[in-house]
């Protein structure tokens, strides 16, 4: 791994220690033997059916943030005639009270010139002055009338002032309710707002989730499997590139082989790039990512479960990313995902990609179930003559040897 020669106990020690998992999550998903073709319908199904919920919850809350806008408009003008209203029945308030004070005012005048006055007796000369009793009730009931006219007119404007100031109690009530509403609503809108950004955070993932299963599901149908029951590997996508590895770069070539140094087996592919840690790295095929984690020397890596065409299951660990693409644990990754970018995090001496890929699943398979027993297997299955990356991926025979396509 692109390391300098330094003849020591810590260096031999160097390749013990550099991808150890302080911290490795299991995975929830891994390919049963036997995995059939309706399993990725299935898993392309539940994904179409994850992200149509999304965008039915992303339009229902647009449909209901729309709603309430209508709502608030509604209420709002409604609050606007109710204060036209309030001022109208103010204004006859006003007049009301108005006429009242001028209608007491003339029958006070009325009985003032009637009744008697300084010690006259104009009242009384007004009532006995009639020429006969006839006028004499004529006069009398004069007076009777215009005061009883007079006390109605002022009892219904005192009921239409009692109305009105009623109906200002009323509309001030509702109006205070409508600003609830608009608040209450608006404190709604709001929520669905930061609901509808949250779920459209989650739909490129969905998609792209959707995407990925599709060409998974598209592939093994231009491998022959037809039937939900077909086993892949096994009734069809059988000698096709199913289990043929590809390159992880585009461009690239080999610094390092596996092989034993230093007291120990280099256990991965080391190689560059002209580009740097500006390098993507692809997924070497179709498979399943199981873990994301970082070792105890800082490097960030990724481990990928696979499944051979020889029926095989095989691991890659990706080590040392300076940074990961838009990846997840349990996501099923193409030819085309980029897995993250090259890098020199860990303990390097410089910007490269050690790659791993070995015919075991890591943590769940008997003799790679501990990171000890892997160690032994990648031991015993170099000893035995298999190379890793370098058996199942087409890669140039020298170091330095630079290649242009996956």
């Amino acid at each position: 791994m692109m390391k300098k020669i330094i003849v020591s106990s810590f260096t031999i020690l160097f390749t013990f220690v550099m991808i150890i998992p302080v911290s490795v999550f299991a995975t929830d998903y891994q390919y049963a033997d036997g995995v059939t073709f309706g399993q990725f319908q299935d898993d392309l199904a539940k994904a179409e059916k994850e992200l149509n919920a999304n965008n039915q919850s992303i339009n229902n809350n647009k449909n209901q943030i729309n709603a309430d806008n209508a709502t608030i408009k509604k209420l709002k003008s409604e609050i606007e005639e109710m204060g036209v209203e309030t001022n109208k029945l103010q204004q006859q308030i006003a007049e009301s009270n108005l006429s009242i004070a001028e209608r007491k005012k003339q029958t006070q005048d009325v009985i003032s010139y009637y009744q008697m006055s300084q010690g006259e007796n104009i009242y009384l000369e007004y009532v006995f002055g009639g020429d006969s009793i006839t006028d004499l009730v004529y006069r009398l009931s004069i007076v009777e009338q215009i005061t009883e006219y007079n006390e109605k007119i002022m009892k219904e404007l005192e009921s239409l002032i009692q109305a009105n100031e009623a109906r200002k109690v009323e509309l001030a009530n509702k109006e205070k309710e409508y600003e609830n509403k608009i608040t209450s609503l608006n404190a709604e809108i709001g929520k669905l707002t930061n609901s509808v950004s949250k779920l459209g955070e989650l739909s490129p993932g969905l998609e792209q989730e959707v995407k990925t299963k599709r060409d998974l599901v598209d592939f093994y149908k231009n491998q022959g499997c037809k039937n939900r029951s077909d086993v892949i590997g096994k009734d069809c996508a059988v000698s096709s590139s199913n289990g043929q590895f590809s390159r992880p770069i585009k461009t690239g070539y080999i610094t390092s082989f596996i092989g034993y140094r230093w007291g120990s087996l280099h256990r991965g592919l080391d190689m560059g790039s002209s580009l740097g840690r500006n390098t993507p790295l692809y997924s070497v095929g179709y498979g399943r990512i199981t873990s994301i984690w970082r070792d105890g020397n800082g490097a960030n890596n990724v481990n990928i479960e696979y499944r051979g065409r020889d029926g095989k299951y095989y691991t890659a660990i990706y080590a040392h990313l300076s940074r990961y693409g838009k990846i997840y644990k349990n996501m099923e990754v193409t030819p085309n995902t980029i897995i993250g970018y090259m890098g020199d995090t860990g303990f390097v001496t410089g910007v490269h990609l050690h790659l791993e890929l070995w015919p075991c699943r890591l943590y769940v398979d008997k003799e790679c179930k501990t990171w000890n027993n892997y160690v032994n297997f990648v031991s015993k299955q170099y000893k035995s003559g298999f190379k890793g990356a370098e058996s199942v991926i087409n890669f140039p025979g020298k170091t330095y040897q630079t290649w242009y396509t996956k």
